[in-house]
């Protein structure tokens, strides 16, 4: 297999796990959104979860940044 074809191969994976990471990152926005309604009485607040998604939204983003790196690299090798 040559070595362009590898470098194809990689850009496809690293597209799918874009999308991927776009989807749990709205997904997470959505969910603290709701959980940070500002309309919401205090009692229903869950701060646990809050933290949780707060910090898994970061994980995910930093992922994607790498993603997002990783993609400008291979189009530059792959001459796009």
């Amino acid at each position: 297999m040559s070595e362009r074809l590898k470098w194809i191969g990689r850009r496809q994976t690293l597209e799918m796990e874009k999308k991927s990471l776009e989807i749990r990152i709205q997904g997470l926005i959505d969910n603290l959104r709701d959980a940070l309604d500002p309309m919401a009485p205090i009692e229903d607040l869950q701060p646990d979860k809050i933290a949780e998604w707060s910090i898994a939204l970061d994980d995910a983003k930093k992922r994607y940044q790498d993603v997002l790196g990783g993609l400008k690299q291979l189009r530059n090798l792959l001459g796009e």
